[in-house]
């Protein structure tokens, strides 16, 4: 057995050794396979279930949800009233999320005021802050082993005039047309050095230290697939091997082709709640007329679980 899988047998000790993301469950692979892919024929990934962040998931809608969750990984929900950042949180809870990450242009309740800032706001060199728009990503790649996310959630509190919608790419159909095609190349996405994330250095002060890890990783306990994702040319260097260079161009000829991408335009009211998929956001254009646009962010170290919700 080679390094990377050995490291990979490694961290699996703790997890549910059926888990189809072993490379060596092909039986396990191919029943999660044929699975996943009959919901989406049975199911449409841009339904909106109405919900209320003040009482629990409806028991007439739970599985439904589950199911949207398990298929999909994200699952798109419209408020029945206008929601506070507390009251964002409060529904996030419903879903097992409560491990909350940090980061530099977050307020001080952990969530991020997506808007555009002035330029003399320092969050303004970072994308989300502008209109501008952001290529495929996870969220959180640049964060080390122990704070990965695993989750995240936004909520629309006024939209843009023109512009501003997210594109959707679940990361587990990333891993079955990547198994499908060439299950050789997973091993490569599985290396802890295939992806390295320079230090953000401000002001001769560190404000992230080097993070160096894998794109594809099972999270210890529940074996659920974590990735680490961004189309960014810059401050990212990658493994400059020959089977690690056919992996990412693998990864981007899948992008391109679109066939499994996504597009959704939250409208005010209306989120998401998913487990870290990758994602984008057009470009966007603030109303002369109308308040610019808002978007809660949550970041969460933990994955969706429906059995922690309601425990």
């Amino acid at each position: 057995m080679n390094a990377t899988l050995d490291h990979m047998s490694t961290a699996l000790n703790r997890c549910d050794e059926s888990s189809p993301f072993l490379l060596e469950n092909e039986g396990a692979y191919q029943a999660w396979r044929a699975r996943k892919l009959r919901y989406q024929e049975e199911l449409d990934a841009t339904r909106v279930f109405s919900l209320d962040s003040g009482s629990g998931l409806p028991d007439s809608m739970l599985d439904k949800i589950q199911k949207q969750v398990t298929t999909f990984n994200f699952v798109v929900f419209e408020s029945t009233t206008p929601l506070e950042k507390s009251e964002f949180l409060a529904l996030n809870r419903q879903f097992g999320l409560e491990d909350l990450d940090v980061n530099l242009g977050a307020d001080e309740d952990k969530v991020t005021s997506l808007q555009v800032v002035s330029e003399s706001d320092k969050r303004s060199q970072y994308i989300p802050y502008t209109s501008r728009g952001m290529n495929w990503h996870t969220d959180g790649y640049y964060n080390p082993d122990g704070r990965r996310i695993n989750a995240f959630a936004l909520y629309c509190v006024h939209q843009s005039e023109r512009g501003g919608g997210n594109f959707l790419f679940d990361h587990e159909m990333m891993y079955l047309l990547i198994r499908d095609q060439a299950p050789n190349l997973l091993e490569a996405l599985m290396c802890d050095d295939v992806m390295c994330i320079p230090a953000n250095v401000q002001g001769n002060r560190i404000i992230r230290a080097e993070e160096t890890g894998p794109v594809f990783s099972l999270q210890p306990g529940t074996c659920s697939l974590n990735m680490r994702y961004t189309s960014r040319p810059h401050n990212i260097v990658w493994k400059s091997d020959r089977l690690s260079a056919n992996a990412l161009n693998l990864v981007r000829e899948i992008l391109m082709d679109g066939k499994a991408m996504i597009e959704i335009k939250l409208h005010e009211r209306q989120g998401i709640v998913c487990n870290n998929i990758l994602h984008g956001r057009q470009a966007f254009h603030n109303g002369a007329d109308m308040p610019p646009r808002l978007v809660y962010r949550a970041r969460y170290y933990d994955a969706i679980s429906f059995d922690k919700a309601q425990a």
